[in-house]
C-alpha cells in the first residue's frame, strides 16, 4: 500500500471513531422481582440529579436526598442486620437495562442513596452481565465492587469494567452493600442513579459505506 494510501485509510478510520458518550438507560425491567420501597424506575429516569449530566459535566452533578420520587431502595426483609444475611437473604437485586443502541461500554457509573449523609444499603458490589441481542442470551459479564465504606453519596462513582464490552442491554445484579461499613443502614439495598460510559457502535452499513468510499479513492488514484 502507497504511503498516500495508508495516510487515507488511518484518517478515514480515525474519522469513524466515536468519541466516548455517557449512556443512558432507556427502559428497566425488575427481572428478579425485587421488592420496590421506592420504584426502581428511578434508577433510570435522572430524578435527584442537579442537572442533565452528560460527558463532559458528569463528575459535577449532584444526587439529592433519597425519596419515592428520587432513588430506589428494596423492602428491609430481617427487620434489621443485612439484607444478605447468610442464613435468611433478601430476594437478589437484579435489573435488565435496555440502551437505546449498541456500545461499547467500559465504566459503570453510579450516584449513591443517602440521606445527607453516607447510608450501609447503598449498593457497592455489582455484576453486569451484557446482551447484544435485546437481552435474549448476556454472554460476558464482570463484576465491580466500591471499598466496603467508600461511599458515593451523592457525587457520581466510576468503576472501570475493565474492558469494553459491547451491548444494547445489560443485565445490573446488585450483590452487596456496605452493611458493616462506617455509616448506619444495611438492611436495605438503595441507589440513585446508574448509567455507563462508552462509545457507539456504527451500523454494520456505516462501515459498508466507508469501505466503498475508500475503496472509490484508491481506484481513482491509480
Amino acid at each position: 500500500m502507497k504511503p498516500k494510501f495508508r495516510l487515507a485509510l488511518t484518517a478515514l478510520l480515525v474519522g469513524s471513531a466515536n468519541a466516548a458518550v455517557l449512556v443512558n438507560p432507556t427502559g428497566l425491567t425488575n427481572t428478579s422481582g425485587v421488592s420496590e420501597f421506592f420504584p426502581a424506575i428511578n434508577i433510570i429516569n435522572n430524578t435527584g440529579l442537579s442537572g442533565a449530566a452528560d460527558i463532559a459535566n458528569y463528575t459535577t452533578i449532584t444526587h439529592g436526598t433519597a425519596g419515592a420520587g428520587s432513588a430506589w431502595t428494596t423492602n428491609d426483609p430481617n427487620g434489621a442486620g443485612d439484607y444478605f444475611l447468610a442464613t435468611s437473604p433478601g430476594t437478589a437485586a437484579v435489573f435488565t437495562l435496555a440502551l437505546d443502541q449498541l456500545y461499547g461500554l467500559t465504566d459503570f457509573v453510579y450516584w449513591g442513596y443517602h440521606f445527607g449523609n453516607p447510608n450501609g444499603n447503598e449498593g457497592r458490589e455489582y455484576t453486569l452481565s451484557f446482551s447484544t441481542d435485546g437481552g435474549a442470551t448476556f454472554p460476558t459479564s464482570t463484576t465491580v465492587s466500591n471499598p466496603l465504606s467508600t461511599y458515593a453519596v451523592g457525587n457520581a462513582t466510576t468503576l472501570s469494567l475493565g474492558g469494553t464490552f459491547t451491548a444494547n442491554t445489560v443485565r445490573l445484579d446488585i450483590t452487596d452493600n456496605h452493611f458493616g461499613g462506617t455509616s448506619p443502614g444495611g438492611d436495605r439495598i438503595g441507589l440513585g442513579e446508574a448509567k455507563f460510559i462508552g462509545d457507539a457502535v456504527p451500523e454494520p452499513s456505516t462501515g459498508l459505506l466507508g469501505g466503498l468510499a475508500l475503496l472509490a479513492l484508491l481506484r481513482r488514484r491509480r
